[in-house]
């Protein structure tokens, strides 16, 4: 199967607590390594001369641009995924990230089976207190149903990052919805996989106006009445890469040893 890479990298944003092999430069290197420089496109956004020239020095290709957070997001769903055929695989990925050896055959297997697919195992799926970046989980596990491909276990879920994989004919499909959640200077993530998971159980939009959280209760009565393409998106259980934030490290591995 086909599959390309569009690697985002910036030397703006906020400084965080962060892994200390999973320096910007680390984190390219691995992912290069995990899926090959063939077919890895980088779109290096508001970075310095020193960080150009050395992913020049790589000979990946290369794409300059200076539009901020959102503003790439944006120029890669109403440019860049026009370059590419619709039964193309494209992966997404942020500059901070680590994966595990393996992770490149297990995304193939996981878009032979759903929509979207994200290599990470966020750990907000896990926070049952409802105090969880997730405020889908609460209360108790929340409900998911199990895949099995050739090499892993998968779970479908709710939201993910902005670091994840689908077909170009997916994404331009859903280009409507990216666009509506991009205009802030961040992506909106979670009311994206929200959205194009078609979250449309009324007693979560019930739950979330008792709880004063009148966004998410809209989207998901938004979502139930006005339909949705409800979109599969699956996680893999246990994680083949992890958000390099101290704070979210995907569960029971030793991310320090990657």
């Amino acid at each position: 199967m086909n599959l390309h890479v569009v690697y985002r990298i910036s030397d703006k944003g906020n400084p965080k607590s962060k892994l200390a092999n999973a320096g910007k430069w680390a984190c390219l290197e691995n992912a290069v390594r995990e899926f090959g420089s063939e077919n890895f496109h980088v779109i290096a956004d508001n970075c310095t001369a020193e960080t150009i020239n050395a992913i020049k020095s790589t000979g990946l290709s290369l794409e300059l641009t200076s539009n901020g957070n959102s503003g790439t997001c944006r120029h890669i769903f109403n440019e860049v995924i026009n370059r590419y055929a619709p039964d193309d695989n494209l992966y997404l990925l942020e500059d901070d990230y680590l994966h595990l050896p393996g992770s490149r055959l297990a995304l193939l297997e996981g878009l032979e089976i759903a929509d979207y697919v994200t290599l990470y195992d966020h750990p907000d799926m896990y926070q049952t207190d409802g105090k969880g970046m997730n405020p889908f989980v609460h209360g108790d596990l929340p409900k998911s149903s199990i895949y099995l491909t050739a090499h892993s276990h998968w779970r479908s879920t709710v939201s993910t990052t902005m670091t994840f994989a689908a077909k170009v004919k997916t994404l331009r499909e859903d280009r409507n919805v990216f666009i509506k959640f991009c205009k802030e200077s961040i992506p909106a993530d979670f009311g994206i996989f929200a959205t194009l998971t078609g979250q449309d159980d009324l007693n979560e939009a019930k739950y979330f106006a008792n709880t004063n959280r009148g966004g998410i209760a809209m989207v998901i009565i938004e979502n139930y009445f006005f339909g949705s393409n409800k979109r599969l998106l699956i996680s893999p259980i246990p994680s083949f890469s992890t958000h390099a934030e101290t704070a979210y490290l995907a569960p029971l591995i030793d991310w320090t040893r990657i």
